[in-house]
């Protein structure tokens, strides 16, 4: 299944590059994806785009990551912890799953993400991973538009969320 994992964000790296002034940071979410991501997303890229493609070859903290993704034009890939993290501080972020990652990303959904979630089991879903991405890159105001929308209702579950918690924990 690697290569159905893999190839509509390959194919959005390719388009990023070619299609804008942008360049791309591949940043594996954990250390388990370092070498099937260098295999399956940076390896095979066309070796002129390479020059603006950065492999990050050695595995990164929360502190660094967030650092690097609150100073980008936004994130793409197939885990969630980085894109929580992406919105939560108002950047953009596409996320890509498929069935053996479990039913998390529907997430995206709730909060309103839906035209970024996208399941890569769905061939009709994960053609579309590139427009998206390349949508996200050339309009970063839309983008972050739609992200700060995403926050600000989490933003206010939390807050009433935490009026209930603080409601009940006065009664005792």
């Amino acid at each position: 299944m690697k290569e159905q994992d893999h190839a509509p964000i390959r194919e959005a790296i390719i388009r990023v590059v070619r299609e804008t002034d942008l360049k791309v940071l591949l940043c594996p979410e954990d250390m388990t994806q370092m070498a099937v991501g260098k295999e399956m997303l940076y390896d095979p890229l066309p070796a002129d785009l390479k020059k603006r493609v950065v492999w990050r070859e050695k595995f990164w903290l929360t502190d660094e990551a967030l650092s690097v993704y609150v100073r980008s034009a936004g994130l793409f890939g197939s885990e969630m912890h980085s894109p929580i993290m992406a919105v939560g501080n108002g950047i953009p972020a596409i996320v890509c799953r498929f069935e053996e990652q479990t039913s998390k990303g529907i997430m995206w959904r709730d909060i309103g993400l839906g035209e970024w979630l996208f399941d890569l089991d769905q061939a009709s879903e994960a053609a579309k991973v590139p427009a998206a991405v390349l949508a996200m890159a050339k309009d970063f105001d839309a983008a972050k538009r739609t992200a700060e929308t995403a926050r600000s209702f989490v933003q206010e579950c939390q807050q009433e969320t935490m009026g209930i918690l603080k409601d009940q924990l006065a009664m005792r």
